[in-house]
């Protein structure tokens, strides 16, 4: 199976097969032989090398969000057409990618932040969603308290890339 996906303005090109009990997905020229186990629908217990990892899969419209060891990957599948989309510049917002809980919001509108910088926390299925800055920033909204319920495809916070 070959894959082509968008993760944060990139686009990866990716070959998946199956052999047997494992995945061989190969990825810039290098093979990596992977075993995964769904514990449960949406939930990955994913053995890469020495390392295992867990993982939780969600579903939007036309997107999907990958959840590895407190990090979060936004992904969509894209046709290869020669052309780029880009939003317009200096502005950003950032969409839940999980139903659930948020338990902290690190920032205040006004507030200048880093890329990288957790903005949100979200708790679903006892576990911990980081809502990160894409960019450099200043916040120009925060759509959700602490205590609050959120939908995913929600927006968490908008920001203004400086």
């Amino acid at each position: 199976m070959f894959i082509n996906y968008e993760h944060e303005n990139h686009v990866y090109n990716v070959t998946v097969e199956r052999r047997e009990k494992y995945f061989f997905i190969t990825y810039d020229n290098t093979e990596y032989r992977v075993e995964a186990e769904e514990i449960k629908p949406g939930h990955l217990k994913i053995k890469l090398g020495d390392r295992i990892l867990k993982s939780v899969i969600t579903e939007g419209e036309k997107e999907k969000y990958v959840f590895v060891e407190g990090d979060v990957f936004y992904v969509k599948n894209v046709e290869l057409t020669g052309t780029k989309k880009t939003k317009k510049e200096g502005e950003g917002s950032l969409n839940s990618p999980i139903s659930g809980k948020v338990v902290k919001v690190e920032v205040k509108v006004g507030d200048k932040v880093s890329k990288g910088d957790v903005l949100m926390v979200i708790e679903a299925m006892k576990m911990e969603y980081l809502i990160r800055a894409p960019d450099n920033g200043k916040i120009t909204k925060i759509n959700f308290n602490e205590n609050d319920q959120i939908e995913i495809g929600q927006t968490t916070v908008e920001m203004k890339k400086s």
